[in-house]
């Protein structure tokens, strides 16, 4: 059976720490085409929608060629979670009568994608006919093992209990994965089956790929160094 994807890039205009950076300009272009644009070169995906509570945005989306998607107002908080704003926007596409079977996410502070990962992505939820979403999975840049609680009284404890003499060498540490908004598929019949995070217990996890460069822009520093990854083609 075919199934027919449809892309959304969230773009929310008030960003608490950098300013308007989804729309700030990475090597000539705003920040959200560089998502927008994989997407569109994506043969296995219909249609691409900026969705974003603010009018300047949608603009600027519909110029890197994305359709408009005017979320609602009170979907534009800080404190908004993305399943309310993904369920929101395919109960409504559904009801103008759209028809697709999922929701690709692509947040717009990751600009290093191409089609044929995003068609590789596509490829894995197909071969996982059951999920209700599919979550990326990177290297984690610190071990579970490596990361402690402190009390009050200065002492530490590990965050996970592990026994120290056997898992002394990092070789031996049991293989971990990290959450990563990077990749995301969302089955939208199943939307209000997610909690918070875009999970529920019929989520499977994609592996991103080791060679890929996975960069989430939120501070000024990650501007430079996505910048200097262009410049030097360390891609």
């Amino acid at each position: 059976m075919t199934r027919k994807f449809i892309a959304m890039v969230p773009a929310r205009a008030g960003s608490q720490g950098l300013r308007d950076k989804n729309i700030r300009p990475l090597a000539g272009k705003p920040l959200m085409a560089h998502s927008i644009r994989p997407a569109l070169e994506c043969g296995m995906i219909e249609q691409t929608f900026i969705n974003s509570d603010s009018d300047t945005y949608l603009e600027i989306g519909k110029a890197a060629g994305a359709l408009a998607y005017r979320r609602p107002d009170d979907l534009g908080q800080s404190d908004t979670t993305m399943q309310a704003v993904v369920a929101e926007f395919i109960e409504t596409r559904r009801r103008e009568g759209d028809e697709f079977d999922a929701v690709l996410v692509l947040y717009p502070t990751y600009p290093f994608r191409t089609p044929e990962l995003l068609e590789d992505l596509l490829r894995y939820y197909l071969d996982n006919p059951d999920c209700h979403s599919v979550i990326g999975l990177k290297q984690p840049d610190t071990h579970p093992f490596l990361c402690a609680k402190r009390e009050t009284d200065g002492s530490i404890k590990t965050f996970v209990e592990y026994d120290g003499n056997k898992y002394y060498r990092r070789q031996d540490y049991p293989e971990c994965f990290e959450l990563t908004s990077w990749a995301m598929v969302i089955s939208a019949d199943h939307v209000d089956m997610l909690n918070a995070h875009m999970m529920s217990p019929q989520t499977v996890g994609y592996a991103v790929p080791d060679t890929v460069r996975i960069v989430d822009i939120d501070t000024e520093i990650d501007f430079y160094f996505a910048e200097f990854l262009m410049e030097k083609n360390y891609l």
